[in-house]
């Protein structure tokens, strides 16, 4: 799969998962340099779920952010962990979570 083909698969996915569980909300997706996409899925006026992905490194990262801080998320420096709500400074080994599974459990973790 070329960087351009992973770019666009990760955009739909991402789209998808914003249209299926938070159809109401505003957000973007910005393509940079034709290897990164950098978004933001605001959630209210104090929260919003933040995305990276860079199509050439498949560095990814997906953190809920409230009021500047981060509450949770998900990225794979060194290996795919997760960031539990209210433990952030924890490294929780995972699989890598497609776009949508990301997006739902940072929505649920609002919740906790």
């Amino acid at each position: 799969m070329t960087v351009a083909e992973r770019l666009r698969d990760f955009q739909q996915a991402v789209r998808e998962a914003v249209q299926r569980h938070l159809p109401r909300a505003d957000w973007t997706l910005e393509q940079k340099r034709g290897i990164v996409l950098d978004g933001r899925i605001e959630l209210d006026d104090e929260t919003f779920i933040s995305i990276y992905f860079n199509a050439l490194t498949r560095k990814t990262s997906y953190a809920l952010i409230r009021q500047g801080q981060r509450l949770a998320g998900y990225d794979n420096y060194k290996f795919w962990h997760y960031h539990p709500p209210g433990e952030v400074d924890i490294h929780q080994p995972c699989d890598e979570p497609t776009p949508e599974e990301a997006i739902v459990s940072l929505i649920e973790g609002l919740s906790r």
